[in-house]
């Protein structure tokens, strides 16, 4: 039996139990969207109406389309409160997230329109230009988190990775050629046009005012996994303190460290660079990357980043 003609309730326990990187949040918050999809679709909270429910019922478009249709009118809401009917975005955008995970986890395919459900905010014209004035005034600090978070705003705009793939790159994947810097990725059709394809992988071509940030993080993460005892665990992306556990300084860095780290980043850039608006996430800097940078027939960069200001020195 494939992992679409599961039943749900069989795999769901052990597929959440299996994701040792997951934090319990996120387990708690899928755990909570895909019951939540099953106990609609079953029209039922009872375990011997939704037992019946397989992984491919749950994925049918029509019933992933009106779940998340329920969400957003707030049929869903347990606890109704006077005004607010419907359910916020983020909700619905959790119970979007959650089915994604339990399609990749079981190999099914994805609903085409999963994207659409979600209203995202508008991608700025200008943030690829605030990305690049972000990168070189954290370039100039002296600051480990600032030389990371520099090095990730490169290595993004090279790749349009998501928070998750940005926390997943290897340094093996990072290679030099003639100065510059190359991020190797899985091939895309249609692939951006800075992008050198192959077969299976690309060469995705780190900006060269991206170069010295990167430069400067690798340096810095060798110097922190040296004191490692034990291998060096590979990830461009590495803690830099201890965290709670056993956990010390280098190991990899995880999607809601990055998250943090970026928040932190962005305070740190707007206020060294009266009106720069950096992009608020990682995700909102990836949205901007993929749409107003690598997206197939966009504008080049060049053209933006004519815009972006100079990078001031840190107050």
């Amino acid at each position: 039996m494939n992992g679409s003609e599961s039943r749900v309730l069989a795999v769901l326990p052990d597929l959440l139990a299996g994701e040792s990187r997951m934090s319990e949040a996120t387990r708690r918050q899928r755990e909570w969207a895909v019951m939540g999809a099953l106990e609609y679709l079953a029209g039922s909270a009872t375990m011997r109406a939704m037992a019946r429910v397989t992984v491919a019922d749950l994925m049918d478009p029509d019933a992933v389309d009106a779940y998340i249709r329920a969400s957003q009118s707030g049929t869903l809401r347990v606890r109704r409160t006077d005004g607010k009917a419907q359910e916020s975005p983020r909700s619905t955008a959790a119970r979007v997230s959650g089915l994604r995970w339990l399609a990749r986890a079981t190999g099914t395919r994805q609903p085409p329109p999963f994207a659409d459900w979600t209203p995202l905010a508008p991608v700025p014209e200008d943030a690829p230009a605030a990305l690049r004035t972000a990168c070189q005034a954290l370039t100039t600090m002296n600051n480990f988190y600032a030389t990371r978070t520099a090095a990730t705003i490169a290595v993004l705009y090279a790749t349009g990775a998501s928070g998750y793939g940005l926390c997943t790159l290897r340094t093996d994947q990072i290679s030099a050629e003639h100065g510059r810097r190359l991020v190797r990725v899985p091939a895309q059709d249609p692939a951006p046009q800075r992008w050198e394809t192959d077969e299976q992988t690309a060469l995705a071509p780190v900006p060269a005012w991206g170069t010295a940030a990167l430069d400067d993080w690798l340096t810095l993460r060798a110097e922190t996994v040296a004191c490692l005892q034990g291998s060096d665990p590979r990830t461009l992306l590495v803690s830099g303190r201890a965290n709670a556990g056993p956990r010390p300084p280098g190991m990899p860095l995880r999607p809601r460290g990055l998250g943090r780290s970026w928040a932190r980043s962005r305070y740190v850039a707007e206020t060294a660079v009266p009106g720069l608006e950096m992009p608020s996430t990682v995700e909102a800097a990836c949205r901007a990357v993929r749409t107003l940078v690598l997206t197939p027939g966009s504008p080049g960069p060049g053209s933006r980043s004519a815009a972006a200001r100079p990078a001031a020195a840190p107050a």
